[in-house]
């Protein structure tokens, strides 16, 4: 071998170590953010369920989805078509609002939920009263109940609920979820107020009889567009308004007493105290109105908007994880590199920044990618996509392909050649499951959130990479010899084969046994905590039934058999 294929060699040798350095590194920040994944990944899946209308994890089929609204009939006129649209458009926004609120529930880590009364069967199709409810632990969380209401005059539906007489007297005493812009009483909402009232005020000067109505109907229109123009303009919640309405009715109420009409006063005073109550129980939805006719006409891309929101604060949080475990390996590897003088101090500074940055990005990247896929994993209709949902592999198939990456463009480019290409996809395949494999178990040894995970991944990764390396040394050796290149392309594929077998192996293992161990030593503690001086033989039996499990047989296993032991000659066995 001449001079100048050593150095060649060398070289390949140390870019192949420096590539298999950024793969443990994309590696462990990977799994660094395994809980945020699949936390947001959760959440993403509540979008998933609303738009479907059916959960597959529970097997529940939801009353209507998002899908399922827009699938409405809808009239063929242009002006009865639009009333429709905006009717629908109010059961999507309860669909879309109890999917938001269960997302940021998850987020949160919260156990509450939050259900619509049509999928609950206490309440029945269509309640009259209530739409949607919150729930912990499956029961229904008292005064959580309330009534989503999407309406073109808000003033007119609070009037209508307050008043004794009104037509929706019944949610008194239920929360009110309005439309955003209603609730805040913006300019939108103003304005929208002066078109109805315009609206109004064409059809009636279509009849002579009413032409002053019509004149006063367009007056107002002018007042609250002005109000809407002013520099100065202030918003009026709906709760203010109710407050104000509640002040105004009792100032009538003292006036009508004063001229003895007691009757007419109680009046009074029954509606302003449903006024009060009614200020405390109105609420924001969430949603505008322009935001649940969007649900109701594009519930895909509403869906999926959804689903890059959530899949953002994702990616932000998962930069935070990536920054320090970048951060930190960075650290380390220039320390050492300063120790034993291949870098000087003045570089470390600088190489930990960029690191530390491109680890922030790629940690966003994973989290972002990663929970978005583990949102459609788990709302699958395949039972086994929905177990892989639970497992690293939503984040470490954003890992894989990252790492794969930059394998095609160095192929690309003609740095490696097929064969070299090849070899490098079965590396970091095997990395990958071996990177799972260790993970599991580095979580089982070390239950801090990441921690455990991140070391596992590290140590799977760099040792099936090693691994590989030496393969790939004796495959560049092995060019004279076919028969002895298809040897080790052999062991490769074995090698990549037995990984799997282990990580499956290991997957079973944890998914059979872990629970009835941990079962079995509930059970164990339980009898510790109850034993006495009468139940000597109960508590060995029970030692002696855990002891079992974990392959080993106790010499005495009762109280007789120690008795008759203290009696003889026989020698203790430990």
């Amino acid at each position: 071998m001449s001079a100048q294929d050593i150095l060649l060699s060398s070289q390949e040798q140390n870019e192949g170590q420096d590539e298999i350095a950024r793969d443990v590194a994309r590696t462990a920040t990977a799994l660094s953010i395994h809980e945020t994944v699949q936390r947001f990944g959760s959440a993403n899946a509540e979008y998933v369920k609303g738009y479907r209308g059916v959960d597959n994890v529970t097997g529940q089929r939801l009353a209507k989805g998002l899908v399922d609204i827009a699938k409405h009939k809808v009239n063929d006129d242009p002006h009865y078509a639009t009333q429709n649209i905006k009717q629908q458009a109010g059961f999507s926004a309860e669909v879309a609002t109890t999917s938001r609120d269960n997302a940021e529930a998850i987020i949160s880590k919260s156990k509450v939920r939050s259900s619509r009364t049509d999928d609950l069967p206490e309440y029945g199709k269509n309640h009259n009263v209530v739409d949607r409810v919150q729930l912990l632990d499956g029961q229904v969380i008292d005064g959580s109940q309330s009534q989503m209401k999407f309406v073109g005059n808000r003033n007119q539906l609070l009037d209508d609920i307050a008043k004794e007489d009104g037509k929706f007297s019944r949610y008194r005493g239920t929360k009110l979820e309005l439309p955003t812009e209603q609730f805040e009483g913006d300019r939108s909402h103003v304005l929208e107020e002066a078109k109805k009232l315009r609206e109004r005020a064409e059809r009636a000067a279509s009849d002579p009889s009413k032409a002053a109505h019509a004149e006063k109907l367009r007056s107002q229109a002018d007042k609250l567009e002005q109000r809407a123009a002013s520099a100065d303009f202030q918003p009026e919640p709906a709760s203010e308004y109710c407050r104000k309405q509640a002040q105004q009715r009792r100032a009538n109420a003292d006036k009508v007493e004063a001229k003895g009409e007691p009757e007419t006063a109680a009046k009074l005073r029954r509606e302003a105290d449903n006024y009060d109550e009614l200020a405390e129980k109105v609420s924001d939805s969430g949603l505008t109105t322009e935001d649940a006719i969007y649900y109701r006409k594009h519930p895909g891309a509403a869906t999926l908007l959804d689903i890059g929101r959530t899949a953002h604060r994702a990616g932000l949080e998962g930069a935070k994880f990536g920054a320090i475990i970048g951060g930190s390996i960075s650290v380390l590897q220039n320390c050492l590199a300063v120790a034993q003088g291949e870098k000087d101090a003045s570089e470390v500074f600088e190489d930990v920044a960029v690191t530390t940055a491109m680890a922030a990005a790629l940690g966003y990247t994973t989290a972002f990618a990663g929970s978005a896929i583990k949102g459609g994993m788990q709302q699958s209709g395949n039972q086994f996509v929905r177990q892989l949902a639970n497992t690293s592999a939503p984040t470490l198939a954003i890992n894989v392909c990252l790492s794969l990456g930059s394998s095609v463009k160095r192929f690309v480019t003609g740095e490696i050649d097929e064969a070299q290409l090849l070899i490098e996809v079965g590396e970091k395949g095997a990395g990958m499951l071996s990177s799972g494999m260790m993970a599991a178990v580095g979580q089982l040894a070390i239950p801090v959130p990441f921690v455990g995970a991140a070391i596992g991944g590290m140590i799977g990764y760099t040792l099936s990479s090693m691994f590989y390396q030496v393969a790939l040394d004796a495959a560049r050796g092995a060019k004279l010899s076919r028969q002895q290149l298809m040897r080790v392309q052999a062991i490769e594929a074995a090698a990549r084969n037995r990984i799997a077998l282990e990580q499956a192996q290991l997957n079973a293992f944890v998914n059979r046994e872990i629970p009835q161990l941990r079962q079995e030593t509930q059970d164990l503690l339980a009898a510790l905590y109850s034993a006495n001086s009468q139940d000597a033989d109960a508590l060995a039996s029970s030692i002696n039934h855990y002891t079992t499990l974990l392959g080993k047989k106790l010499q005495f296993q009762n109280l007789m058999e120690f008795d008759d032991f203290m009696s003889s000659d026989t020698p203790l066995v430990l």
